[in-house]
């Protein structure tokens, strides 16, 4: 099928890339909906390079309603568009257990006569809640051999040496001692948002992402959908991003 996928330029969103082109379907876009000026959580710029890197177009959708129906008929336009105009048969996400997200792709999908893909889904039932410690999510991103880094930490959790560390298996096995319910610990994916990532390498990149300059930031955010939904984020605002050669 020709899908476009979600994209944060996170592990999650990278992780369910790879995967539906290992499933043999055909990325067409990759689709980032801006919500919030600064964007905290991930850098714009640096999903350019993504994108430039994977060889796959970028479309950036501001969303400037704060109401939830005028912010779902506007993503709801855009997919049409896509369906209609570029032949987009399915919708790929990187949520792991958000059951809000899923109802309302689900309900978006069912609209559009599309078809919705989620590679990482880890919450069987919808009354119960997936592992915080996600073996299953964690072995498929990190025997990936993609390289994120930890660009945005919640202080309520995190000290600030962990911001810019890399996503690897020292650093998961680092964070379990932080891992637990919700509200207390994190989730060892950070599904709830408790950290986010981005990823400087990838098997499907043409090139890898070297960041040259950046600064430190502080902001707190309420960004909804957990039992805490208000963190105190700590996020590298990245001034400066090179594409370079991938090492061999």
């Amino acid at each position: 099928m020709r899908v476009v996928v979600h994209w944060s330029g996170g592990k999650d969103s990278c992780t369910a890339y790879h995967k539906v082109i290992e499933q043999g379907h055909e990325v067409a876009f990759l689709v980032t909906y801006v919500y919030m000026d600064p964007y905290v959580f991930h850098s714009l710029p640096v999903m350019e390079l993504q994108s430039k890197a994977l060889g796959i177009p970028h479309i950036k959708i501001k969303i400037e309603s704060t109401r939830p129906q005028d912010r779902y008929d506007q993503i709801l336009d855009v997919h049409a568009r896509l369906n209609k105009e570029e032949g987009i048969e399915a919708i790929v996400t990187g949520d792991i257990d958000n059951v809000h997200h899923k109802r309302v792709w689900k309900d978006a999908c069912k609209k559009l006569n599309m078809k919705l893909i989620m590679p990482l889904w880890d919450r069987p039932f919808s009354f119960i809640p997936g592992n915080p410690y996600r073996k299953r999510v964690l072995n498929m991103e990190l025997s990936l051999g993609m390289r994120p880094i930890l660009n945005c930490i919640d202080l309520k959790y995190f000290g600030e040496e962990w911001l810019g560390r890399e996503f690897d298996r020292a650093c998961v096995e680092d964070m379990k001692p932080l891992v637990g319910r919700p509200g207390v610990g994190i989730d060892a994916t950070g599904e709830p948002g408790e950290f986010h990532t981005t990823v400087l390498d990838a098997p499907l990149f043409k090139e890898a992402i070297e960041i040259i300059k950046f600064s430190k930031k502080s902001r707190v955010v309420d960004y909804g959908g957990s039992p805490d939904p208000t963190g105190n984020f700590c996020y590298m605002d990245i001034e400066e991003a090179v594409l370079k050669p991938k090492n061999r």
